[in-house]
């Protein structure tokens, strides 16, 4: 059994989140939810500052879950802030308050929606995995590849589900970097062996990023980010001397490269991009020669650091 901390950027009562809850409490997992009162899609990495958040305990959603009574029952919280604050909060000290167990891995999403290529800079669903991986803890960002709130998740789900349990080994491996305590003396240089990409991954110096087609056929393909380009995102509605903008594109266009997040997605696999924790230039930042090696596919399709020996 692990513990397991749950984030996303659509809020606490996403089905998505909930069901992704129920799946991983039924595999016996313990689940921790602190995750946002309200919608906080596109919010990246922003932060709640000189304001207090309200939270509240949320064990009511229980009788929208579908969980094993012989099962510990997950602890929920809302948080009224973006998906940052939660992770900040949770991993800096409320998870302790709430007498919750820590984590050995996060999980943000299931979220409604792709990330991918640019959508990596403003999502607050990958945001919220690669905060937790900032503090040291493993963390994973699981979307749905479509824009409809009505998709059937149940193979989300069950892949992001199998993914947690295939990085887990990784993750109670590593444990030691949880909150920083090593700051920058931490930094594991790059020898070249898959190995140390599971080490590197550990404690939280790299992150997963996955997004899963409707209708996928249940594979998972290592992918690069690629390139992804919105037209028409400037919406100007008039009316008399009334003038509203929104932000939303009329077209969404991917360059047809071979090896990319969405060129795995027009097969049906699920992609599963490998991405660096840590700013360029940063003292634990991995490097572009281990981040090309940890998202090189093996024969199963996964990065091939997550089946190699430890």
């Amino acid at each position: 059994m692990a513990v397991i901390l749950l984030c996303n950027d659509d809020g606490v009562e996403s089905p998505y989140l909930l069901g992704l809850a129920s799946e991983l409490q039924k595999r016996n997992h313990r689940v921790l939810v602190y995750a946002p009162i309200k919608d906080q899609s596109g919010r990246s990495m922003a932060l709640t500052l000189r304001q207090d958040v309200e939270t509240n305990e949320r064990s009511d959603l229980f009788e929208k879950m579908d969980l094993n009574p012989s099962n510990p029952y997950p602890s929920i919280h809302e948080i009224d802030g973006t998906p940052c604050d939660c992770i900040i909060l949770a991993i800096d000290g409320y998870i302790e308050h709430n007498g919750d167990p820590k984590p050995d891995l996060c999980i943000s999403g299931i979220n409604v929606g792709p990330n991918m290529s640019v959508d990596l800079l403003h999502s607050g669903t990958v945001a919220a995995a690669r905060e937790a991986s900032l503090y040291g803890l493993p963390s994973i960002a699981s979307s749905i590849a479509k824009h409809d709130p009505s998709v059937d998740p149940t193979t989300a789900i069950r892949l992001t589900s199998d993914l947690a349990e295939a990085v887990l080994q990784y993750a109670l491996a590593g444990g030691n970097e949880y909150r920083r305590p090593g700051r920058s003396n931490s930094r594991i240089e790059f020898d070249g062996e898959d190995s140390t990409l599971a080490r590197m991954f550990g404690q939280g110096d790299i992150y997963l990023n996955i997004n899963i087609p409707d209708g996928c056929t249940g594979r998972i393909q290592a992918s690069n980010v690629g390139a992804r380009w919105y037209t028409g995102a400037c919406n100007i509605n008039e009316d008399g001397e009334s003038r509203t903008l929104r932000v939303g594109s009329l077209a969404i266009e991917d360059d047809d490269i071979e090896g990319v997040a969405s060129d795995s997605l027009s097969k049906g696999y699920a992609s599963l991009t490998c991405l660096a924790s840590w700013p360029q230039l940063h003292p634990l930042n991995v490097g572009d020669i281990a981040l090309n090696q940890a998202n090189i596919p093996g024969l199963d399709g996964l990065p091939r650091w997550i089946n190699s020996p430890n």
